[in-house]
C-alpha cells in the first residue's frame, strides 16, 4: 500500500458523499465516491443487528473493529455473519465501531481483493502504531500479477481515503507524537534471579478445560484427525489446535468445500512438523452445528461424532 501521495487519486480534490438511512448522526453511514467502486460502511457495533437487517452487509469485504486502542482487522464473504460471530466473542469486546470496505452496488469485491485489503489495512496499522492489532495470525499475502496489483493499488488508495472520512483514524500516525519507548530486551545474564514465593511453589495440572464455566467439551476422532470443540452462544466453537485434515473426500458437498476454502484463505492452517497429511488451527472457529463441524475439518461427508471429553482425567504435578 502506497504511503505517500504517488497515486493520481490521492493527488486531485474529490468528493464524498455520506448517506445516513437511518438519520441520526451517530448511527450507520455509507461513504462513497462516484469516482471510484468503493464503498465504507460505518457504525457501531451495538446497530449490527439493523445495519444486517437492511441488507447493507451481503457482499464481500475488508473490515475492522476498534475503539480506538484496539484493532482487529479482518475479511470475509459474508461480513453479517462473521461480525455476528465477533459481536458474541467476548475477547472482542472492545470491537465498539465497525468499518468494512466493499464495493458499490453492481461491482462487488472478489475474494482475491478482499484478502489483499486484509493484508495491506493489516500491515498500515502496524506502521501507524496508532493501535495496538490482534492479530490471530499474519494475514497472507495473495500471489497477484502486475495488473491486479495496479488495480488493487489504486483501490487501496481509495479505501483508506474512504476510511479516514467515515471516522477511522487507525491507519495514520498522529503528526508530532512522539515515537514509543522501547526497553531493550535483556539477556540472560542481565535477569536477576526471582525470589520463589508461595504461588510459585504451588502445582500444575494438566488436563484441565479450557471451555467457558457451564459449557462442556467434545472431541472428535477421525482416522489420524483429533479436534475439541465447546457450545458458546448458540454455535459449535472448534478449539485453537484442533487439526483440519488436508485430504477431502469426493462424496464432500460444495458448501463444505467452500468453507475449508475459507480457513485456507483466512491464514490460520498452520503446519504440523512431520505430518504431511493435517494442518493446525491457529485461531477459534465457530460453526452452526456439531455436524458441520466435523465436515469441514474432516473433508468429509460423514465425518463421525463429537463424543464428550472426560474431565476428570485432568493430571495434578507438585
Amino acid at each position: 500500500m502506497p504511503t505517500n501521495n504517488t497515486n493520481p487519486s490521492d493527488d486531485c480534490p474529490s468528493t464524498i458523499v455520506i448517506h445516513r438511512p437511518f438519520g441520526g448522526v451517530n448511527g450507520y453511514r455509507r461513504i462513497s465516491d462516484r469516482a471510484t467502486r468503493v464503498v465504507v460502511h460505518a457504525f457501531p457495533m451495538a446497530e449490527l443487528s439493523r445495519v444486517a437487517a437492511a441488507g447493507y452487509l451481503n457482499a464481500a469485504g475488508a473490515y475492522a473493529l476498534t475503539d480506538g486502542k484496539v484493532a482487529y482487522l479482518g475479511e470475509t464473504r459474508r461480513p453479517s455473519r462473521r461480525l455476528s460471530e465477533h459481536a458474541a466473542d467476548p475477547a472482542k469486546n472492545f470491537a465498539r465501531e465497525v468499518f468494512v470496505v466493499g464495493g458499490c452496488p453492481g461491482a462487488a469485491f472478489e475474494k482475491i481483493l478482499v484478502v489483499d485489503l486484509q493484508f495491506r489495512l493489516t500491515r498500515r496499522a502496524l506502521a501507524a502504531g496508532v493501535v495496538t492489532v490482534w492479530k490471530q495470525a499474519n494475514p497472507a499475502e495473495p500471489d497477484l500479477s502486475d495488473a491486479e496489483r495496479a488495480t488493487h493499488d489504486r483501490i487501496a488508495a481509495d479505501a483508506l481515503r474512504l476510511l479516514h472520512d467515515a471516522g477511522c483514524r487507525i491507519f495514520d500516525p498522529v503528526v508530532g507524537a512522539p515515537a514509543p519507548i522501547r526497553e531493550p530486551a535483556p539477556t540472560e545474564e542481565a535477569v536477576p534471579e526471582e525470589a520463589v514465593d508461595a504461588v510459585d511453589s504451588e502445582p500444575i495440572s494438566i488436563g484441565v478445560s479450557t471451555v467457558p464455566l457451564g459449557s462442556s467439551e467434545f472431541e472428535l476422532r477421525y482416522s489420524d484427525l483429533w479436534a475439541r470443540g465447546y457450545w458458546a452462544a448458540g454455535r459449535f466453537v472448534v478449539s485453537a489446535g484442533s487439526e483440519v485434515r488436508q485430504a477431502i473426500n469426493g462424496s464432500v458437498q460444495p458448501l463444505t468445500r467452500s468453507r475449508r476454502e475459507d480457513l485456507t484463505a483466512a491464514g490460520v492452517l498452520a503446519p504440523i512438523p512431520g505430518v504431511a497429511d493435517r494442518r493446525r488451527l491457529t485461531v477459534a472457529v465457530a460453526f452452526p452445528s456439531l455436524s458441520i463441524a466435523a465436515k469441514v475439518l474432516a473433508g468429509a461427508h460423514s465425518a463421525g461424532r463429537w463424543v464428550p471429553r472426560d474431565s476428570s482425567t485432568a493430571v495434578l504435578l507438585t
